[in-house]
């Protein structure tokens, strides 16, 4: 396989592994802090590797903090290629992984790459201008596992073979420039776990590859929506679903559809409308032989990792929905979907802020009144005031 790698979601796992790639490097390095030298170099000659290749990836806002944007730039010189697709020696290879001055637009723009690059200063900053230390990815497979590196590193393969002799990279600089002529210089000293200087070079023109797949929007309402069809619900008791372990609430998850449409396992079966709402009650609360409670149940607003505080989650509240999860088991919260055949349909919302009344009946029935807005801005409202006969009320 290429060698040009791996994934960049690494950067989200950077923390965790870089344990791994302290212990999987002490082979060929001198041990140490993975973030640093000793200061002892081989020089052994003030050689400098002049690259004629280049491959550029953009990966946007991988990290999701609107800090940086991940460049992958790959530099490597002349070499054969076998029918597996490994380089064959002599040659070298150069990998660098950039954080870039953030694009809003998440489109690659060249000129945000001028500048001056040297080491993170931990595995988990991702601040601009600087690159992130190379380190060995392990991927498992049915026969064991093999050793991929990843990040920064430089890579030399001896004449006619197509084994890569790594050196992870963790300190130096790297300086990128425009020529004034429409090309690109790149260029630097990097030092790694074998302590040596790798100087290297490299001109030419930059056209980048993006990686960047277009954000699934969270709603797809254009206009208001009323739901006056829902006739039937599905009440399922999740009990302390957020694990405070202090008995304080208990969240029930409940399902508003059309006549047509079925439950099997706790789920909406068919094509028709779909309400999914969470509503917090009290501890003692027993679904089965009481139903909901009546009560008014304003919806939890979500910190901006997504998370509640738990200081919130009390009886009485609805939970907004969970972003971007838009399938079994990850979708969470309260949510509208036209089904169709079961699957997700041609339109859909986030539920993001609003109130849910449940009213309860002498005969048992339950009167839902949702007045809720979606996650689009401005936003557009999701309402329903339906009433369920006890009969159309099933308890998972």
């Amino acid at each position: 396989m290429r060698i040009v790698m791996t994934n960049i979601a690494y950067r989200l796992l950077a923390i965790m592994v870089m344990a791994f790639a302290l212990v999987a490097c002490e082979q060929g390095g001198n041990g140490g802090d993975n973030g640093g030298n000793d200061g002892s170099f081989d020089e052994k000659e003030p050689v400098i590797i002049n690259f004629t290749n280049i491959e550029v990836i953009y990966n946007g806002d991988d990290v999701g903090e609107e800090l940086s944007d991940g460049w992958l730039i790959k530099l490597y010189t002349d070499m054969e290629i076998d029918d597996l697709g490994n380089p064959i020696g002599p040659g070298s290879i150069m990998q660098l992984l950039l954080n870039v001055k953030y694009e809003e637009g998440q489109t690659p723009n060249v000129e945000n790459l001028l500048g001056t690059y040297t080491s993170q200063s931990n595995s988990g900053n991702f601040d601009p201008n600087t690159f992130v230390w190379g380190y060995m990815n392990r991927i498992d497979l049915p026969t064991g596992f093999v050793e991929r590196p990843d990040a920064t590193f430089y890579a030399s393969i001896a004449n006619g073979s197509t084994e890569m002799d790594v050196d992870l990279l963790n300190d130096g600089k790297v300086d990128i420039a425009a020529n004034g002529d429409g090309t690109y210089t790149i260029s630097g000293s990097l030092v790694g776990r074998q302590h040596y200087k790798r100087n290297f070079e490299w001109r030419g023109t930059i056209d980048p590859k993006s990686e960047v797949k277009p954000k699934t929007p969270n709603s797809l309402l254009t206009s208001n929506l009323q739901l006056t069809t829902l006739t039937k619900a599905l009440v399922e008791d999740r009990g302390d679903y957020f694990y405070l372990g202090n008995e304080s609430y208990r969240e029930l998850l409940i399902f508003l559809v059309e006549e047509n449409m079925e439950f099997s396992w706790g789920k909406p079966q068919g094509s028709g409308e779909v309400l999914r709402i969470e509503l917090l009650v009290p501890w003692d609360t027993d679904v089965e032989a009481n139903g909901v409670p009546a009560g008014v149940y304003p919806m939890l607003q979500r910190n901006a990792d997504t998370s509640f505080d738990k200081s919130s989650i009390v009886p009485f509240h609805s939970v907004s929905g969970l972003p971007d999860c838009f399938s079994y088991p990850y979708w969470a919260g309260s949510w509208y979907v036209r089904f169709a055949d079961t699957a997700w349909g041609d339109n859909y919302a986030r539920i993001d802020s609003g109130t849910i009344t449940v009213e309860r009946g002498a005969d048992g029935s339950h009167r839902f009144i949702c007045d809720l807005s979606d996650c689009s801005q401005p936003s557009f409202k999701v309402a329903t005031d339906t009433t369920i006969s006890s009969d159309r009320l099933t308890i998972y």
